[in-house]
């Protein structure tokens, strides 16, 4: 152990966790941040998402028949009132001939409003109404998102559906009503993206701050010393095990920083709530909740950043200097950027691409554990021979 934890002290030198911070910074800034900072800025996004929690809050997470007229018949009360209440203390709807609901919707319908009346409409979609007209239009959206499901989507779907597993899963949901769950698409939508771009930069991390380790001692030919010894010979095992760790305990890190910074989107609310749901406009193989597709989600980032770590263990000890290796890592990254698509790009659900290939369904943890063993498996391999090396061949 104590020299599995000198060769990690190698890996972690301070040039590379520099170079992995800056990266980290960088990628964040790019591509991580606008998951933050966009998430719930535009109208009636904001809305849409704060019904959905609401929802949630008020009733768990699903929404019985029942629930949903009763949500839906008082917030349209609430909101009808604080709009008549708002047009009869503003000048600028009488000026458009609006003296009610009524009349304010008539001219919202219009396609040729006078310069009045399109003004008067403005003013319930601004911030001094407290943007009241867009959080009708949000609860008119869930209105339909719940009808649209069972009458349209879903006899679309199970018409459309490629075989008869497909057809099974969608009459399901159509008979036990799972589409009742409260899971707003924009998280759903917004969480995927996120967690993709995380996969993406942890492959990338991972690639960077293990690659180094065995190349510089080739490059500086330790390795034929180590070959004169029996016990220089275990060294290259103890390196992958170093490696292993090290990318171990780099995921666990990007885990840590990004989960940390992603909760400030306030999305843990729908923990318990069933991805298949009428507001998420989709279906899934299996009754998956939000927080059981993070926890997959963290297992499986897990398994493919081992895989990354034993794969650039390989390629590593088939270079000879670092401009080689990173000429090697480059196809790698591209090929393992391209899995994390397939793999966690609507993971479970009758879309993603994966399963459209295969049409083999939950096919996704299956083959990132596939490509991990893979990995390891090769890497192990490739310990075993090289520990037989005569020192006379080693390159």
């Amino acid at each position: 152990m104590r020299i599995v934890l000198h060769e990690m002290r190698k890996i972690w030198n301070l040039k590379i966790v520099l170079v992995l911070a800056l990266l980290c910074a960088l990628y964040y800034l790019i591509f991580l941040s606008v998951h933050i900072d966009y998430f719930r800025t535009n109208h009636s996004q904001t809305e849409e998402v704060d019904y959905a929690a609401e929802l949630v809050k008020r009733y768990g997470p699903t929404l019985e028949a029942d629930e949903y007229a009763e949500f839906v018949r008082e917030t349209r009360e609430k909101l009808k009132a604080e709009m008549e209440a708002y047009i009869r203390s503003s000048p600028v709807f009488a000026a458009a001939g609006i003296h009610s609901f009524e009349d304010y919707e008539r001219v919202y319908e219009k396609t040729d409003r006078t310069e009045a009346e399109d003004k008067a409409v403005w003013a319930l979609l601004g911030e001094e109404a407290g943007f009241v007209r867009f959080r009708l239009q949000a609860l008119e959206k869930i209105e339909a998102s719940y009808h649209n499901f069972t009458e349209i989507v879903l006899p679309r779907m199970l018409e459309d559906a490629a075989n008869e597993k497909e057809r099974d899963r969608i009459a399901a949901v159509m008979e036990t009503e799972e589409y009742r769950n409260i899971m707003e698409w924009w998280v759903y939508d917004n969480t995927i993206a996120y967690t993709l771009d995380l996969a993406v930069l942890s492959v990338l991390a991972v690639l960077v701050l293990v690659s180094p380790l065995v190349v510089g001692d080739r490059a500086r030919k330790v390795h034929l010393l180590q070959y004169s010894a029996k016990e220089g010979r275990r060294i290259l095992g103890k390196q992958l095990a170093a490696v292993l760790l090290s990318a171990f305990l780099l995921t666990t890190l990007l885990l840590a920083v990004f989960g940390a910074i992603y909760s400030k989107n306030g999305t843990w609310v729908f923990f318990d709530s069933g991805l298949t749901s009428f507001l998420n406009d989709s279906v899934f193989w299996f009754g998956v909740t939000y927080g059981q597709y993070v926890l997959l989600y963290v297992g499986l980032l897990y398994i493919l950043c081992l895989g990354t770590a034993a794969m650039a263990f390989m390629l590593s000890m088939h270079s000879r200097n670092q401009i080689t290796l990173i000429l090697k890592l480059i196809p790698l990254f591209a090929a393992l950027a391209f899995f994390c698509v397939l793999v966690f790009r609507q993971m479970f659900g009758l879309n993603n691409i994966l399963y459209r290939w295969t049409m083999i369904p939950g096919i996704e943890p299956a083959v990132c554990v596939f490509v991990c063993m893979i990995g390891v498996a090769a890497a192990l391999r490739l310990v075993r021979r090289e520990q037989k090396t005569d020192v006379a061949d080693g390159t």
